[in-house]
């Protein structure tokens, strides 16, 4: 359900380009370093899309530097991270874990149980350092699973749930901003499941598994997606970002539709053969 809040490349300055790869990098160098090398494999750009958002908000300060790294050993290159860097690390780490978790309950998958026991440890430590967050994501994550279970067809009901949990997540502290960011984080969220389940809808109809759009009579969800995504942009101008807003405004106007442009060529291309 995750990898949807991404950039659209195609529309960056070089410059902006390069401060978006120091952040996912400067992500990935935290994840390796407060979690464990494996835990980079978690590494996601919707938690890399927390950390730009975060840090234009409260402009903490940033540490930049420059490394090789396995993914790239020939050239150096820069990465910055922060307070909020290392705040999104245990998220990722968080999500990872009862991703695999669910992958385990939902397919009995041994590599997903397996996986879930190695990052067990590091998620007890994100649970000490981050309790209520995590409380939150266990209490909304358990929701969703009785929601999906009971099969229900009001898309709404899961969605809404879904974004419950985004929205305490964006919650990097109870401050002035609180409720503002959990307004934001719950649209995103609502936006991406909904995205999640367009996407999904004929693997999801062919493997017989749960689709709250599987009575829709339509494969055209433009209107519903671009509803969901003008809420999360209203929430977003109401909060006080002065810094990567063309970078932030990249992501939620254009990057986060790529994967169902995608999948919208990709259906017209083979209708039309």
């Amino acid at each position: 359900m995750f990898g949807y809040v991404v950039v659209n490349a195609d529309k960056l300055t070089d410059e902006e380009m390069q401060h978006y790869r120091s952040c996912y990098c400067g992500l990935c160098k935290t994840l390796g370093s407060r979690h464990g090398m494996m835990s980079r494999i978690t590494l996601t750009y919707d938690m890399t899309f927390l950390v730009l958002f975060l840090s234009a908000l409260y402009k903490k300060d940033k540490e930049i530097k420059t490394e090789r790294c396995i993914i790239l050993p020939l050239k150096p290159h820069k990465y910055w991270c922060n307070e909020i860097t290392n705040y999104a690390a245990g998220m990722n780490v968080a999500l990872a874990y009862y991703k695999f978790l669910d992958d385990w309950t939902d397919d009995k998958n041994i590599l997903a149980l397996c996986e879930a026991k190695l990052f067990e440890q590091e998620y007890m430590k994100v649970l000490r350092q981050y309790p209520k967050q995590c409380s939150s994501i266990t209490e909304y994550l358990n929701e969703l699973s009785k929601i999906e279970k009971s099969g229900e067809l009001n898309a709404d009901i899961p969605a809404n749930c879904f974004g419950k949990l985004m929205g305490e997540i964006f919650i990097f502290s109870e401050d002035e901003y609180s409720e503002k960011l959990r307004s934001f984080g719950r649209s995103l969220g609502k936006f991406i499941y909904i995205m999640d389940a367009c996407l999904d809808l004929k693997k999801d109809i062919k493997r017989e598994r749960y689709n709250p759009l599987i009575m829709s009579s339509s494969e055209n969800f433009d209107s519903i997606l671009n509803m969901l995504m003008s809420d999360c942009i209203e929430n977003y101008k109401q909060l006080p970002l002065h810094q990567d807003n063309k970078l932030i405004e990249n992501i939620l106007y254009s990057g986060v539709w790529t994967k169902y442009e995608a999948e919208k060529r990709k259906r017209k291309e083979a209708h039309s053969e």
